[in-house]
């Protein structure tokens, strides 16, 4: 069969879909870029926010008008999967299939059963091993850097999350492994890993993370080591000494804060004040000056007052982030916080969001014009120019690059460049080549 694979969410999403594609394609089904050309669709779901849910049952809905006009079968798999399981098939009648977060490896079972006329299949069961993915069956998305699973699930419980509930708890990968796997990518002219895991920084896989960096960085051949997301409870001074010191990794840290309100941390169930996650911070030292932070906020979570939100725009200040992801409080099936009264009126939620978006914008701004002049290292991302001439490429502190490129010169995919920032906005970096 043609199949195709369409992605929402994380990092950890687009990894699995490398692998979902990757057991097809061992099946001997094809992969192809468009719905229309498909025979099978899976849609590889998020439910992070309420949001990616609504997206997910907007596309089934065009799904469902294809699946009329032609044979089509459709799998949902992923998050939102494990979350709704036979739900779905309610809501949503023109499923074929549902596949569960922890049941990756079962899908070329399904779809054989699909073809084979059965229906409402499922599968959300918690297999022991499916975090133990057989590296060389993934199937590489295009990309100059390479993504690596080294952990699953998470063991803390937020009250707003629902990552416990549809990654189960944490699931760690022998180091032996990560780093057979890494040394192969290495092989096939990866320079770039970003390591992931719903908590990166927890991992216990024969080694502290700190060590695991370590050991990964003694691969010859290999440039840069990213790696999210991290929870500041695991953020620790080994950690941070190794991010300051090992010039491999990568000098960026996204370390989700998520607000800065102690009240409204303690309802999150985040374990720390906003006083201890900037005490972690000092872990770096004189070496946060040349690292770029980043985090996560949740604006409008139920109860927060207006001296909560103030609270927030204090810390931001204060930690003085390169960027940050916020979204509108979403309350989700299952997690604890929905005993909570989500009383603050969207309008309030919407107003708040946008007065912390627009003072990061603006700090994210002189992070960047305090670049120009510098010359410093970029990865190229684009395998030529785009309409407007320039390169795209990304700084090890993961900022957007344009690049200006003189005539004639082609700058190799996935290659590092030394680039010299030239001008700067809030959403990317201009730069020019240094021969």
């Amino acid at each position: 069969m043609k199949f195709h694979i369409e992605t929402w969410g994380c990092q950890m999403n687009d990894h699995d879909s490398e692998k979902l594609s990757g057991l097809l394609v061992q099946e001997g089904h094809e992969p192809v870029a468009s719905v229309a050309e498909a025979d099978l669709v899976l849609l590889n779901t998020c439910s992070i926010r309420e949001k990616a849910v609504h997206k997910v049952y907007s596309e089934l809905g065009r799904l469902r008008e294809e699946k009329e006009q032609r044979p089509l079968l459709i799998g949902v798999v992923g998050c939102l999967a494990q979350q709704e399981k036979e739900s779905l098939f309610r809501r949503a009648p023109q499923v074929d299939f549902v596949l569960g977060t922890m049941a990756v490896k079962q899908l070329p079972k399904l779809v054989e059963e699909a073809l084979a006329g059965r229906k409402r299949l499922i599968d959300t069961q918690e297999y022991p091993d499916n975090h133990l993915f057989p590296p060389e069956v993934t199937q590489r998305l295009p990309m100059a850097k390479a993504l690596v699973t080294i952990i699953e699930g998470c063991d803390h419980a937020c009250t707003y999350c629902v990552v416990p509930s549809t990654r189960g708890p944490e699931r760690h990968r022998p180091f032996a492994d990560v780093l057979a796997e890494i040394r192969g990518l290495v092989g096939r002219d990866f320079r770039e890993v970003e390591l992931l895991g719903q908590n990166v920084n927890s991992y216990a896989g024969g080694c502290t993370f700190a060590e695991l960096l370590n050991r990964i960085s003694e691969i010859d051949g290999l440039e840069w080591i990213r790696f999210t997301t991290s929870h500041p409870m695991n953020f620790t001074r080994e950690l941070a000494h190794v991010l300051v010191t090992n010039p491999k990794v990568a000098p960026f840290l996204h370390l989700p804060i998520q607000s800065g309100s102690d009240r409204i941390l303690r309802r999150m169930g985040r374990q720390y004040t906003a006083e201890e996650y900037l005490e972690r911070l000092e872990y770096l030292g004189e070496g946060r000056k040349g690292i770029r932070l980043s985090t996560d906020f949740i604006v409008g979570f139920p109860q927060e007052t207006d001296e909560d939100f103030e609270d927030t725009l204090r810390i931001l200040d204060k930690a003085a982030f390169d960027a940050s992801f916020s979204f509108v409080y979403s309350p989700r099936p299952g997690t604890p916080a929905l005993r909570y009264q989500d009383d603050i009126p969207a309008s309030m939620k919407s107003e708040r969001l946008s007065r912390l978006q627009a003072r990061q914008t603006e700090l994210t701004l002189q992070s960047h014009r305090r670049m120009i002049g510098s010359i410093v290292q970029a990865r190229i991302e684009s395998h030529g120019p785009t309409e407007s001439g320039h390169w795209l490429a990304r700084t090890g502190q993961w900022q957007n690059v344009h690049l200006a490129v003189g005539a004639g010169i082609l700058p190799p995919f996935g290659e590092r460049v030394a680039v010299k920032i030239t001008d700067a906005g809030p959403h990317f970096l201009r730069a020019e080549l240094v021969l």
